[in-house]
């Protein structure tokens, strides 16, 4: 039996299940997470699942580290706690740990996030959290997998981790139904798609959008929502302030949607391994992102678009006014098959599947 836990259920949805279906005739996965608004997808996926009783929102949530023990305690020596996101990883950490038939346990690190940011906040926490992460993870945790190797290398010198490394990079994307767009707009239109945090950059892109509101051939849009559980997320009046300043579409279909804009702008300042950037480029949009260890590699790979560095909003306004001619020069089939060998559901699958059965 093998346990994907993790602190967001949207984390065990997204990618996660494709796996788990990838995989289901050799293993039986249980989902362990906050059941609220994705339970009756997940179903769909995974074996069974597990309500973790979580309040997300919450910095940290003590009755939440107090349900998780109880999970734990019931699983058996035999299987892998397969823990998804470094929040779930120090959720674990910080529970009792008092099993004696502790199972196999297997971390994959996403990213660093807010924890490993510049703020006075995020900084406070490393350093009440470095003990407990330094004590503990060595002797409970067997397997550490990074999405790229700033993050693996950061995240080691940090806990001191001395057991199994792995670097798989990306979440798997399902390629099946993301068509390649075959024209472009003769009115450009841009898009940032994802969670209206700031770290992630959406308050820099709001920047680039206006510097062109003068301009006709260019159109700007956002895609994605606010996260009343994440500390970086626009809250509801700055929500309301940037539906007046530009096309907000909330969430979209991006089997669907994403082949309708041409050029992708990705701010963020934190990734593990960008999925919207593989999604983006896979449909055929021309990527133009922050020069960070979650896309460098990325761009550098697929030959997808371009690279800003230190995020100048300058850079990213003068690499837009010469755009028009670079989206046509890519070679999109060339991408696709990039990302179908290395980066796809099946690929990452297959990874998974070796490492699992070092410990079944």
């Amino acid at each position: 039996m093998i346990y994907y836990v993790s602190h967001w259920d949207w984390v065990l949805l997204r990618s996660r299940s494709d796996i788990v279906n990838n995989l289901k005739n050799k293993y039986k996965i249980v989902g362990v997470t906050p059941l609220k608004n994705n339970a009756e997808i997940l179903e769909k996926s995974y074996d069974s699942l597990i309500d973790w009783k979580l309040k997300r929102e919450n910095l940290i949530d003590l009755f939440g580290i107090y349900n998780l023990n109880k999970i734990i305690k019931n699983i058996d020596s035999n299987d892998i706690l397969h823990i998804f996101t470094l929040k779930s990883l120090i959720y674990f950490l910080l529970t009792f740990q008092h099993n004696t038939k502790r199972p196999k346990v297997i971390c994959s690190i996403t990213g660093l996030g807010f924890l490993f940011s510049n703020s006075k906040i995020s900084s406070v926490l490393r350093m009440c959290i470095k003990p407990v992460i330094k004590r503990k993870i060595n002797k409970y945790v067997d397997v550490l997998i990074f999405q790229n190797e700033d993050n693996k290398n950061q995240f080691l010198e940090f806990s001191d981790y001395r057991n199994n490394v792995y670097l798989i990079e990306g979440s798997g994307l399902k390629t099946d139904n993301l068509s390649l767009k075959t024209t472009f707009n003769k009115k450009l239109k841009i898009i940032y798609i994802g969670r209206l945090l700031k770290e992630k950059g959406i308050k820099e892109y709001l920047k680039i959008a206006s510097s062109f509101k003068d301009t006709g051939n260019l159109e700007f849009y956002v895609a994605g929502d606010i996260d009343p559980g994440n500390k970086s997320s626009l809250n509801n009046e700055e929500l309301r302030l940037l539906k007046n300043q530009i096309n907000y579409l909330g969430n979209i279909n991006i089997k669907t949607e994403l082949l309708n804009y041409d050029i992708l702008i990705s701010p963020s300042y934190h990734e593990g391994f960008s999925r919207v950037v593989l999604e983006s480029a896979y449909v055929g949009l021309y990527c133009i992102v922050n020069d960070i260890p979650g896309t460098r590699n990325l761009i550098d790979v697929l030959n997808c678009g371009t690279l800003v560095k230190e995020n100048k909003i300058e850079d990213y306004i003068k690499i837009i006014k010469k755009i028009d001619e670079e989206i046509r020069t890519l070679d999109y089939s060339s991408i696709r098959s990039k990302i179908d060998e290395s980066y796809s559901v099946m690929a990452i699958s297959k990874k998974f599947d070796e490492i699992y059965s070092i410990y079944v």
